[in-house]
């Protein structure tokens, strides 16, 4: 019996017998052909497709059988040992503690700001009404961010870049809605931020199909409870409280929520979050340790040191040399260490050595340049953004910061969905059930409480290679209409128009009052026939002096 083959798609799939089977096709031949038709099904079926990434039969893919389980199944496991690194890069390695630093800085800075933008016409308001409210809205909601921190540590903005930081560094975090009212203060609503590590399950017990790692699930897949930790799992400090954990409801009764679980979600049915850092820990913990060694090997290249044969010195008068460290540790002969210009002496018979570890490395910087790259694209930060290296050229310069800006703008606007929104809600659902702000029909109708809570959040103004071109193109945008000044305002500068108008106008009310108004810009003389201006004396805009005097 030869091979035997079929066509399957765009390929020929080939069975050879074995030994077995001629035996089989000896003894019994029609065994032998269903043997071999069985052999060739299971041969198409394992190289049909039309991909080569999903073959079995090559080389390169034959033993990479990659687990196909669920977004929980993958990540659950591994997440304790996930945060645990990601943290120590961010303490340890400078690259991963940059890459880190960077985003927050650029997506939150200082902390995002809330311009409130009413739905007018739901609401049916006039625009003094409407821009009245905002204004009050504002201002109860930057008296509110000064006392938010239910431990009382920290404003609202600088919550806000503790919360973007856990996301990166440890997946998630939790923020929840507490309330605690002082003597003197306005608003008791508070909002607490809880560590990753103490959303787990009660007692450390398993994951089920209806609780993954402290967050509970209905037959539906709807979070409806946390199980939260009273302190961190892992802290055994002496006094420390008995470790123990409260069921938290995601809403209250009237449906409003009581838990903000904050992270990005990466595949459908995913409990948790990942740390930003974890698809380069590997890499980063490798290239950390790869600097540090090139580090220490120059170090001790700089430490030259010069040994010295004593033909004369005993045991009993060997000394420890002057710029060494003497080890206290028992030995025949005094432990020594390099160091600089140290002078070392020798027992008779020995000779020196000068060891030469060809430091620095000539390739450290290109190895490091590209793994940094490698790197960046992981993270969504270019190189040059990563490194804070801006050397090539201006557009490649630019392109990186565009590039960036991104990378910024979905984070901002996914940490105002997912956390500020949610705290503004908050707040202004007490100033509004305590009186301190009027909105008709807000706790009846979703609809019209969703009018009344419109805003838009700004953040950090954009990076600007060169301000004089970007104004340029900004000017050029706004005459064909494609812009508006609040966002123009808002990316290059920071702030609202509201803001920008009322400083412009204030300026010039000072500057009024001392005197010191700008003259008003000339306009440029224009030639021909096009002119408004009346022409000079002489009939010829005063060109006829200057004839007469020539004739």
């Amino acid at each position: 019996m030869k091979q035997v083959s079929i066509r399957v798609g765009n390929r020929t799939v080939t069975a050879s017998p074995t030994l077995t089977d001629r035996v089989v096709s000896w003894v019994n031949p029609l065994a032998g052909i269903d043997r071999m038709r069985a052999r060739l099904m299971l041969s198409a079926a394992s190289t049909s497709g039309g991909f080569i990434g999903g073959r079995r039969d090559r080389r390169t893919t034959r033993n990479w059988r990659p687990k196909q389980t669920s977004a929980n199944a993958d990540l659950t496991p591994d997440l304790p040992d996930l945060r645990a690194r990601s943290r120590d890069l961010g303490r340890n390695t400078p690259l991963a503690t940059g890459a880190i630093a960077t985003v927050v800085t650029n997506v939150v800075g200082d902390g995002l700001s809330v311009a409130p933008a009413i739905d007018r016409k739901v609401l049916g308001l006039t625009d003094e009404q409407a821009e009245a409210f905002e204004d009050l809205a504002a201002k109860e909601f930057a008296l509110w961010g000064d006392g938010a921190d239910f431990t009382g540590v920290q404003t609202f903005g600088e919550m806000q870049a503790l919360v973007l930081r856990a996301v990166l560094e440890s997946g998630d975090v939790l923020a929840l809605r507490r309330f605690r009212k002082r003597p003197g203060e306005a608003y008791g609503t508070r909002v607490q931020l809880v560590e990753a590590d103490r959303l787990s399950n009660k007692g450390r017990r398993a994951d089920t199909a209806n609780q993954i790692a402290g967050v509970k699930f209905d037959d539906d897949g709807l979070v409806t409870a946390y199980e939260i930790a009273n302190r961190h799992p892992d802290d055994y400090l002496p006094g420390a409280k008995v470790l123990e954990w409260t069921e938290v409801p995601a809403r209250d009764t009237a449906g409003r929520r009581l838990v903000l679980h904050i992270f990005e979600r990466l595949r459908p049915d995913q409990a948790r979050g990942m740390p930003y850092l974890a698809p380069v820990i590997e890499t980063l913990k490798k290239l950390g340790d790869y600097s540090e060694a090139e580090a220490t090997a120059a170090l001790v290249n700089a430490m030259f040191t010069v040994f010295i044969t004593t033909p004369d010195a005993g045991d009993d008068e060997t000394q420890a040399p002057v710029g060494t460290v003497v080890s206290s540790a028992p030995s025949d002969k005094p432990q020594v260490e390099l160091g600089p210009g140290a002078i070392i002496g020798l027992q008779d018979g020995e000779k020196p050595e000068f060891a030469n570890p060809n430091r620095p490395n000539v390739a450290f910087d290109a190895f490091i340049t590209s793994i940094m790259r490698q790197v960046g694209a992981a993270l969504e930060l270019p190189y040059e953004v990563l490194t804070k290296h801006f050397t090539a050229s201006y557009s490649a310069s630019r392109a990186a910061l565009e590039t960036a800006w991104q990378m910024y703008r979905k984070r901002r606007h996914w940490l105002a969905r997912r956390f500020c929104q949610p705290c503004y809600e908050f707040a202004i659902d007490e100033a509004v059930a305590s009186g301190r702000l009027t909105a008709r029909g807000y706790f009846r109708d979703p609809l019209i409480r969703k009018a009344w809570l419109g805003t838009t959040w700004n953040g950090p103004a954009r990076i600007s290679l060169d301000q004089a071109k970007d104004a340029k193109a900004d000017e050029t945008y706004l005459k064909l209409g494609v812009t508006t000044r609040e966002r123009i305002i808002q990316e290059r500068q920071g702030g609202t128009f509201e803001q920008t108008v009322a400083q412009r106008a204030k300026e010039k009310r000072a500057l009024d009052g001392a005197g010191l108004t700008p003259p008003p810009p000339v306009a440029p003389p224009q030639s021909g026939g096009d002119t408004d201006q009346p022409p000079a004396p002489g009939g010829d805009g005063g060109r006829g002096d200057e004839t007469e005097d020539a004739a």
